[in-house]
Parts: structure tokens; C-alpha cells; sequence
């Protein structure tokens, strides 16, 4: 029986281990109804292996997962009212465009004249209405992309799921693809998990982002939220574009390489501070009070500022900044720190 109110995906206890390795441990997390959650993290963090386990195609070790309100831990993947797209796509490629969306649609809709309904409407809603007798190997990727997408949706799925389908793409057609999915996904009233190694599509589409590590997740919030206020340093390293400096914190006061910084609501102890490009600014001698002198390792042109990679005295630590003119490789230069408290990251439980 469904729960009312229930969110659309509920997990417990989660685990699973591939020999002596685990590649899947997740204490709770849910996911509301019509949410678009988007999964950070690098290769082997879990992100696959957790989607693979909600569509029922890995059976975890233990643990439970709910969808809907419903346990479908042991349901079979074509009964958990699931769409799911390969980063891989795997179109058949003897099978026309149509023939390809129409995949597994006899069995949840038996009549033919709204089967084929069904699929002109998907269809069209993806722009590739006029590519239904085509084969495969006659499309663009952007057009077999969505393909791959219609043949998921075509079933009306409640739950969405997406391992990385934007990979192959170039970068403006991915973009251009990953807003489509967006739109569907609130034209459609779907609940849709994405894996994504991009924190711009993260940025762009999600409503909440999670950063797996090891198999947990480390972070978890809105983007705006993540981006601001990361939580930890591996969560930075993914979510924005900040150097990640060690610091000792007494007294309100952070002691990086980069100077002593202003924190907030910190405990004295060891923690990391992030400073990115933006907050930094250079000076050509050490006349502002703070300045730190650094080394410029190289310059490069960011569509925009230059964006110039400098090592700080010490030489251990690196601080990107951001420059209207270029400097040269080698050329001494002073750093400006930022005035306003940063906030303190504190190592997350998945190091």
C-alpha cells in the first residue's frame, strides 16, 4: 500500500561490497516527490552502483529501499515504475527510432492505437517526431540522446534515472540537451536522479545536489547552499573552483598560508579554509596591509579575466586569481586576501 506523503525514494542501511570492497554504504537518505536530484563524484564513488540498486538491476546486501512509499527491495526492476537512461545509451541499431522508443511499451500499454500515441507524443515533446522511421546510425548524437530519453519516458515513469547520459556530448549541445531534460522533467511531473561528473549541469538542473565519496554521501543541500557554504574540502574541490588551504584556527582567527583570516562560529583546532578566484586580487608590492608575496606559475585566459595560477610563499600552497591583463610565468607578485570571515571546512566522515 502506498504512503501518503511518502517521498519517492527512501533509503536505509544501504550496503553493498563487490569482494573485499565497499562500494555502497548509505546510513538514510530520501528523495521528495517531483524532486530533480543531482549525484556528484568521482569514478568508483558509489553513484552508479546506488542508481543500478534503485532500478533493481544490483541487489544490495542488506539494507531496504522504498519507492513511493512501497518496499521495492526485492521487486523486479520492469515492476518498480522506472526510467532509465545508460550513459552508454544502448539503442538497438537494427531497430528503427520508433522501434526503439516502442521497447517493453506492449506490456504496460496493450492497445496499438495508444501505444502509438503514446510514442508520437513522447516524440514530439523531444523534437524528433520526424526521426521515428530512422535508424540509429542516420542521427546526430544530440538526436540519438534523445531517443535514448523518449524511449524512458515514453512509459510515463514516476521515477527518472540518468547515469551520466550527457557525457558524449559537446559542450553547448549538452547544455542545450540538459535544459530539455529539465523542462521534462517538470512537463512530465517526474521525480528524476541524474550522475553527473559536471558541477554546471549539477548547477543548472538540480533542485538538491549529493557528493559521494566512498560510497556515502558527504554533502548534501540546494546548490546555492553547497556552493556557498561546501562543508567539507573534498565537497569544495567538486562544487566550486576554490584553493583549499590547511589553517589553524584560535580565537575567531584562521592561520593559512595565504595570512591570518577571519572566520566564523569556528572551534579553535585544524580545519581547511576555501578562497576562490573572485575573492583574491593582486598587487604589483606588499602595500596593503596583508599582502602575501607569491610566484605566478601560469596565466590563463578564461573567456573573460585571465585567470592566473600563483604559489604562495611557502611553497606548498597554490591561489588562483582573477586579472584583466596577463602576467608572465615566474613574475613576483603580492596577494590581497579577502576581508569578510570565511567559513571553516571540516574533513567529512567519507575520508
Amino acid at each position: 500500500m502506498t504512503v501518503v506523503n511518502a517521498p519517492a525514494v527512501g533509503v536505509s542501511g544501504l550496503r553493498k561490497t563487490f569482494g573485499s570492497r565497499t562500494v555502497l554504504d548509505l546510513a538514510e537518505w530520501s528523495v521528495p516527490v517531483g524532486e530533480f536530484f543531482v549525484l556528484l563524484g568521482p569514478s568508483g564513488s558509489g553513484k552508479t552502483t546506488l542508481l543500478r540498486s534503485l532500478a533493481g538491476l544490483v541487489r544490495p546486501d542488506r539494507g531496504a529501499i522504498r519507492l513511493f512509499g512501497e518496499d521495492a527491495t526485492g521487486v523486479p526492476p520492469h515492476e518498480r515504475g522506472i526510467g532509465l537512461v545508460f550513459q552508454g545509451l544502448a539503442l538497438w541499431p537494427h531497430l528503427s527510432v520508433r522501434g526503439n522508443i516502442a521497447l517493453g511499451l506492449k506490456r504496460t500499454v496493450p492497445d496499438a492505437v495508444e501505444r502509438q500515441a503514446r510514442i508520437e507524443e513522447t516524440a514530439d515533446a523531444l523534437g524528433i517526431l520526424d526521426f521515428l522511421p530512422r535508424r540509429p546510425h542516420k542521427l546526430s548524437g544530440g538526436e540519438r540522446q534523445r531517443v535514448a530519453l523518449a524511449r524512458a519516458l515514453v512509459h510515463r515513469p514516476r521515477l527518472l534515472l540518468l547515469d551520466e547520459p550527457f557525457s558524449d556530448l559537446d559542450a553547448r549541445l549538452r547544455r542545450s540537451i540538459a535544459r530539455l531534460v529539465r523542462s521534462l522533467h517538470d512537463r512530465f511531473g517526474l521525480t528524476t536522479i541524474l550522475i553527473t561528473h559536471d558541477r554546471t549541469d549539477a548547477h543548472l538542473l538540480a533542485d538538491r545536489i549529493g557528493v559521494m565519496r566512498a560510497g556515502r554521501l558527504v554533502a548534501c543541500g540546494a546548490p546555492d547552499v553547497l556552493h556557498a557554504a561546501p562543508g567539507s574540502p573534498f565537497a569544495a574541490e567538486f562544487l566550486t573552483d576554490a584553493a583549499i588551504l590547511p589553517a589553524r584556527v584560535k580565537d575567531g582567527v584562521a592561520a593559512t598560508a595565504l595570512g591570518a583570516l577571519p572566520v566564523e562560529n569556528a572551534p579553535d583546532g585544524d580545519a581547511y579554509i576555501a578562497v576562490r578566484p573572485c575573492e583574491v586580487s593582486l598587487a604589483a608590492a606588499p602595500s596593503p596591509e596583508g599582502a602575501v608575496p607569491g610566484t605566478v606559475i601560469a596565466c590563463e585566459f578564461a573567456g573573460g579575466p585571465w585567470r592566473c595560477r600563483v604559489a604562495l610563499a611557502n611553497g606548498h600552497e597554490e591561489v588562483a586569481v582573477l586579472t584583466e591583463q596577463p602576467r608572465s610565468a615566474g613574475e613576483s607578485v603580492f596577494l590581497v586576501p579577502p576581508a569578510a570571515p570565511r567559513t571553516v571546512l571540516q574533513e567529512d566522515a567519507g575520508a
